[in-house]
């Protein structure tokens, strides 16, 4: 016996083509309660370390950034400059003294402004390791 791809009139189908793709998806649903739960938070923070944020401070900070899930920038001045991208940071020219604002929108946002704004006061001790990031998670 050879199956019909077309169910009997009399029979119902559960599913449809139309019906899987007319409302939201999924991974809609999944984005919608993701910014849902972002929070937008910012705080300022001042540069401490005699060379200011030069690259191994660099390093550590935005091997910190990469830890948390949230979009993170600094923002000195108009320039707005990516937290997750050592060249980004260096590009923002950082150097003591200067004041700038972390910035982070997503699920962990405080916690990642928190940390790393905790992070970049520490770097006035230049003795700062790897431990202090995994402190921050």
């Amino acid at each position: 016996m050879k199956s019909s791809k077309r169910p009997h009139p009399d029979q119902k189908v559960m599913f449809s083509r139309r019906s899987l793709l007319s409302g939201p998806g999924a991974l809609d649903v999944a984005l919608q309660n993701e910014k849902a739960k972002s929070l937008l938070t910012k705080r300022e923070v001042k540069i401490v370390n005699e060379l200011g944020l030069h690259a191994r401070p660099a390093a550590e900070f935005v091997r910190a950034a990469n830890v948390f899930r949230s979009e993170i920038w600094i923002i000195k001045g108009e320039e707005r400059f990516s937290a997750k991208s050592i060249i980004e940071v260096l590009t923002a020219n950082l150097n003591c003294g200067n004041t700038a604002v972390i910035e982070a929108d997503g699920p962990d946002s405080e916690s990642a402004v928190a940390g790393l704004a905790k992070l970049v006061s520490e770097f006035k001790d230049e003795d700062l390791n790897i431990d202090a990031i995994d402190a921050l998670v």
